[in-house]
C-alpha cells in the first residue's frame, strides 16, 4: 500500500502497518516487533555522490555490518543503506538514505525479528 509522506516523498508498506502520530517531523509506523521513522530532510550541504556516503557514513554508528550506496541515474538519485545486528531486544536495524536533487529522506528500520530481514 502507497502511503504519502510529504514534500512528495511516498513509500509502499503493507496494510499491517500503523502510523503513529508524527512528532517532531518524525513520522513512525509500527508492526509487532518492527518499527520504522521516517524524515524528510532539508537541502544536504554535498554535492556529489562520494561525498554524500562519506559525509553520512562519519555521521552514523561505528561498524556497520553492511553497508551499500549508489549514485543516481535515470531520475532516480543517489541512495545508500547501513545494516547494523544488535544484541537485545531489537536485533538489528537499518538506516536508509534516498537523495533527489537537493533533498533526502532518510529511514530508519528496527526489528526484534532477525528470522526474517526481508
Amino acid at each position: 500500500m502507497r502511503r504519502s509522506l510529504g514534500d512528495g516523498w511516498w513509500i509502499d508498506l503493507s496494510p499491517a502497518w500503523v502510523r503513529e502520530r508524527a512528532k517532531d517531523g518524525v513520522l513512525t509506523w509500527r508492526v509487532p516487533g518492527r518499527t520504522l521513522r521516517v524524515v524528510s530532510g532539508s537541502p544536504w550541504r554535498c554535492a556529489d555522490g562520494a561525498d554524500i556516503i562519506a559525509s553520512l557514513d562519519g555521521e552514523l554508528p561505528p561498524d556497520p555490518t553492511g553497508m551499500v550506496g549508489e549514485g543516481g541515474r535515470d531520475g532516480i538519485g543517489h541512495r545508500a543503506a547501513w545494516l547494523y545486528r544488535h544484541e537485545g531486544d531489537v536485533k538489528f536495524s537499518l538506516y536508509g538514505y534516498n537523495f533527489v536533487d537537493a533533498t533526502y529522506l532518510e529511514t530508519v528500520f528496527t526489528s526484534a525479528d532477525t528470522a526474517d530481514l526481508s
